[in-house]
């Protein structure tokens, strides 16, 4: 009995390897690439002028890059990673695009006055035009503030 059951276990072990051979690779596609993927996705004439909006969203605090989360944020559908996908879409179609802009016209926010640094930056495309984003805030209350929902994740 114990030879049989070693038997039948070395057979479903090679008959696994085999299979797992037999199977053609394919390739995975990038999260770092989510424009892209969007722009993959559509189909016929009337998807190929579609406006395309897809960021990486990242929030690191101080220089622990370790500690690093990311998002990724599509518009037109709202989706991705983000939590709340739809709430930061409005905010950045408010300000077509330009997060610099997300600060604009806010005063300073009543935030504790504790220095804990925290870089957001923001890489892909808005409406198909490429975006490179990067700020220092003095501290997540701050970031908040001033960013919204965009980077609260």
């Amino acid at each position: 009995m114990g030879v049989s059951r070693f038997i039948t276990r070395s057979l479903l072990a090679a008959g696994t390897v085999a299979a797992t051979a037999l199977v053609p690779l394919v390739p995975q596609a990038s999260a770092a690439e989510p424009a892209a993927q969007a722009e993959r996705a559509t189909t016929g004439p009337e998807q190929a002028d579609r406006e395309i909006s897809a960021l990486e969203l990242r929030v690191t605090p101080g220089t622990r890059t370790a500690e690093s989360r990311t998002a990724l944020l599509h518009c037109d559908p709202a989706g991705g990673t983000h939590p709340e996908a739809a709430a930061a879409c409005e905010q950045l179609d408010a300000v077509q695009g330009r997060l610099g802009s997300l600060r604009a016209g806010k005063e300073k926010p009543m935030c504790p006055l504790v220095y804990r640094p925290v870089t957001v930056k923001a890489t892909g495309t808005w409406k198909n035009s490429p975006v490179q984003y990067s700020q220092k805030y003095s501290n997540a209350c701050e970031m908040k503030a001033y960013t919204g929902a965009v980077f609260d994740f």
